[in-house]
């Protein structure tokens, strides 16, 4: 009985008979693997042979990429930016042959051209494939002449190289290791698809097409957009599509019907299907023929409905096994009669005596054992003297008790942890309030902004109104006088050395000032090149300022003796006779003053004043522009620049326009009104209060909002003076629940924890009272009626006093543009800023 059989590719046509090759997945991978053939003289019995012993394996596709023969090589001249030339030449084409090529085409001499790449000069005995192309294969070559004789790329005719130039530019098909191609039968509306290897001619094809319809391979035509295919041909060669399936119309020279039914037989209808598979990196296309024959599915049974009559077969869904050669029912050999055996050899691992004592042969009988029979014993008998249930007891006693005991000791390590960290917490609040103490203490003795200022004038108003309250407490008229006059003058003496002090200290910060200024206008331009460096540059401008600076520097220094200070002033007369103004005048008028003072031997005291007057002329010379030669112009652009980029607000007591930067901020203002050095200045206006506990509370605020991810809350609006506000006025700066008055533990938490912070929502306790009410979910359950009822006040004032804030709030989150809103925690400002 003949077997069915598929015929698959062979070298030869005679290689058909008995060759066999099937179409399952072992089949095709052996088709699809295997090498390339080769013309060599063997029979064909060895030939079929090694094609059906080829073994699936993975080939390296490397070895069918096809190298690259010829490179485009675009010459670029680097004085003329858009002149360009370009030509392609072989791969192993030295670099003399190419310069020799174009110093002919531009019709200049070979010996005054020069060809260079990123700036390095081309040898002439090193190849182009020697040089690094980029991905597609192209070279870029700068050309100079060595005598800068003119010439001209765009000059060279194009039609020398068009050829090679389109050829080289065309998109590279990427190469298929196999491709499947879609045969389309003339005249039979027949269709069918195979799949071979990407280095195989079209004879071969046309061989292997014949085998299966049994024709002669000469008169199959290959057709590919009404062209024939020539023999020769690779299949690399055709235009096949990117998932490498190409269409070809076959048909005979004769117009012979093809037996496509042979083809069905020997193979049924297939389909490719192209999977892309990502391995890393890349991505591998894999062809996928999809069989439409189906299998044969047994007979498992099934069941039969007695009242309808309709039967119910088993579903068979399992991978049919590889059919065997011969069927079992062709066979005639025993095998197919008899059951199968097999048959195993035991040997024993060493030798033992098989005898039994006799008269011949004496065995001992030590290491004997007699076994003698027990009494029967039955179920019940041996489940009671197992006593399985006791001994389960035991072990379930034991497994409780080691459950409770790591129990216990998970129990243990926890509360260790957690008392461990309660220590962790109070150690870290004790550095932090020594920390607090510790820079109130710095702030008090060595006082640098307003705020520290406010500090000691703070202190100096609670220290007065202590003694006040003492002093009162006297009942005689006569002391009481006695006290208040001394009280008045240690007030007085108070007040002048902090006044003192802060004058010491704004003065020290005009001199920085003025420092940092000469410093800014003499520093030099800079910035970064190409290679990274910083280059500087001094300007004119610069020099001058340098100079001016080096004049004011040694005017100012007071180390120096009579003879060399008169020397100093003369210097600096000659260098101001050049500038024609009054002010440059004034202060040459004023130099000749102090030469005059210091030859009638005046000490440097009684020089002071004047010298301070010539310093502060001097400075003013330097920072107006008209009169330094424009060295200050470009920093008074940037202050310009500076200032009309802001916003510009109108003092109502010094009449000046200021930035809104300079201008005092809080939650109930209407408008700017008055600048901060004014309101400082202000006496009416200006209240002695330490803010340092208010700012603290403030930031405790901030920092638990920032925490709790609450960035739309108003603690990020709000200032220490509406802080002080809140807690002054509405809650009379002591603690709602314990009557604290000390402002270092007092803090102002939420009074619902589930809603932002908020003057509304807010609520002044202690820091141990915090912790315990942060934990409540609803206050209201758990305070009495009174206190509830006085919070709920404290509310609605706060709603009446910050009625604009609520307003904005609402307006802000209702539009979403809380996001874009950010305020600082707190704003230092220094004290010797325009006090």
């Amino acid at each position: 009985m003949d077997t069915e059989r598929t015929i698959g590719i062979a070298p030869n046509p005679e290689c058909i008979k008995g060759a066999v090759a099937c179409q399952c997945e072992l089949g095709r991978e052996k088709l699809l693997t295997a090498p390339p053939y080769k013309r060599v003289c063997s029979t064909v019995e060895d030939d079929v042979k090694s094609r059906l012993q080829t073994a699936p394996c993975a080939r390296d596709l490397e070895q069918y990429k096809c190298p690259v023969s010829h490179i485009l090589v675009n010459f670029k001249s680097p004085v003329s930016p858009n002149d360009v030339f370009n030509k392609v030449f072989p791969s192993n084409t030295p670099i003399k042959q190419v310069k020799r090529k174009l110093a002919k085409l531009l019709s200049v001499s070979n010996n005054n051209l020069v060809l260079t790449r990123n700036r390095n000069v081309l040898k002439e005995t090193s190849l182009l494939s020697d040089l690094k192309a980029d991905a597609l294969g192209n070279l870029s070559i700068d050309v100079f002449t060595k005598d800068s004789q003119e010439f001209s790329l765009s000059s060279i005719p194009k039609e020398s190289y068009v050829h090679e130039l389109i050829h080289t530019m065309m998109p590279k098909k990427k190469t298929m290791p196999f491709i499947a191609i879609k045969f389309r039968v003339r005249n039979q509306n027949g269709v069918f698809t195979r799949s071979y290897h990407s280095i195989m001619k079209v004879h071969e094809v046309k061989k292997n097409l014949a085998g299966v319809f049994q024709v002669d391979p000469d008169i199959l035509v290959l057709l590919r957009e009404d062209r024939p295919l020539k023999d020769r041909m690779a299949l690399l060669d055709l235009d096949y599509d990117k998932y490498g399936i190409v269409e070809v119309e076959l048909l005979t020279k004769n117009n012979e019907k093809l037996n496509l039914e042979r083809l069905y037989k020997e193979m049924p209808f297939t389909d490719v299907l192209t999977v892309m598979v990502p391995l890393g990196s890349v991505v591998k296309y894999i062809n996928v023929e999809i069989f439409s024959k189906p299998i044969k599915k047994p007979f498992l049974g099934g069941y039969k409905n007695v009242h309808t009559g309709t039967i119910y077969h088993h579903a068979y869904t399992q991978t049919p096994q590889k059919p065997e050669k011969v069927l079992p029912e062709n066979k005639t050999c025993r095998d197919t009669q008899t059951a199968e055996m097999r048959e195993k050899i035991y040997d024993t691992n060493y030798s033992r005596a098989t005898q039994m004592d006799c008269v011949h042969a004496y065995i001992p009988n030590v290491c004997d054992r007699i076994i003698v029979p027990q009494p029967y014993e039955t179920y019940e008998e041996m489940i009671v003297r197992l006593n399985h249930n006791h001994y389960a007891a035991i072990i379930q006693r034991a497994f409780r008790h080691h459950q409770f005991r790591q129990k216990v000791e998970r129990w243990l390590k926890e509360c260790m942890e957690r008392i461990a960290r309660m220590e962790e917490e109070k150690r870290l609040e004790r550095e932090a309030m020594e920390r607090r103490l510790r820079k109130d203490l710095v702030t008090k003795t060595f006082p640098k902004t307003r705020e520290d200022f406010d500090q000691l004038y703070a202190m100096v108003d609670r220290w007065k109104h202590a003694e006040i309250a003492r002093i009162s407490q006297l009942h005689s008229k006569g002391p009481k006088i006695a006290e208040f006059t001394l009280l008045l003058d240690k007030e007085v003496e108070l007040l002048r050395c902090i006044e003192a002090y802060r004058v010491k200290v704004r003065e020290d910060s005009r001199k920085t000032k003025e420092k940092k200024f000469l410093e800014e206008i003499s520093k030099p331009v800079a910035w970064y090149g190409r290679d990274g460096k910083l280059i500087t540059m001094d300007t004119v401008e610069i020099q001058k300022a340098r100079k001016l600076k080096e004049l004011y520097n040694s005017f100012i220094r007071d180390d120096v003796d009579v003879k060399e200070r008169i020397e100093l002033l003369v210097n600096m007369k000659f260098a101001l006779q050049e500038f024609r103004h009054p002010l440059a005048e004034e202060i040459i008028s004023l130099l000749d003053r102090e030469c005059d003072l210091l030859v009638r031997r005046c000490n440097d005291y009684q020089l002071e004043f004047l010298r301070r007057r010539i310093a502060a002329s001097v400075f003013q010379l330097i920072k107006t522009s008209e009169l330094n030669s424009d060295v200050t112009k470009c920093k008074d652009i940037r202050d310009y620049r500076k200032m009309e980029d802001s916003r510009l607000y109108f003092c109502e007591m010094c009449h000046q326009v200021k930035l809104n930067t300079e201008f005092p901020l809080n939650a109930k203002m209407s408008g700017f009104l008055v600048c901060t050095s004014c309101s400082w200045k202000d006496v009416s206006e200006r209240l002695w209060i330490d803010m340092t506990p208010y700012k603290f509370i403030l930031r405790a605020v901030q920092r638990d909002e920032r925490r709790r991810k609450c960035w739309g809350s108003l603690a990020f609006v709000l200032q220490e003076k509406d802080i002080f506000f809140i807690a002054e006025k509405l809650w009379h700066s002591h603690s709602a629940i314990s009557e604290c008055r000390d402002m270092t533990e007092l803090r102002l938490c939420r009074w619902h924890v589930n809603e932002d912070w908020s003057p509304w929502n807010c609520f002044l306790v202690t820091v141990q009272e915090m912790k315990a009410h942060l934990k409540l979910e609803h206050p209201e359950s758990v305070y009495d009626e009174e206190l509830v009822q006085k919070v709920q006040n404290k509310h609605k004032i706060a709603k009446a006093n910050f009625e604009q804030l609520l307003t904005v709030n609402k307006r802000l989150t209702e539009s979403g543009d809380w996001a874009a809103v950010r305020a600082p925690a707190i704003a230092r400002v220094d004290a010797v800023d325009r006090i």
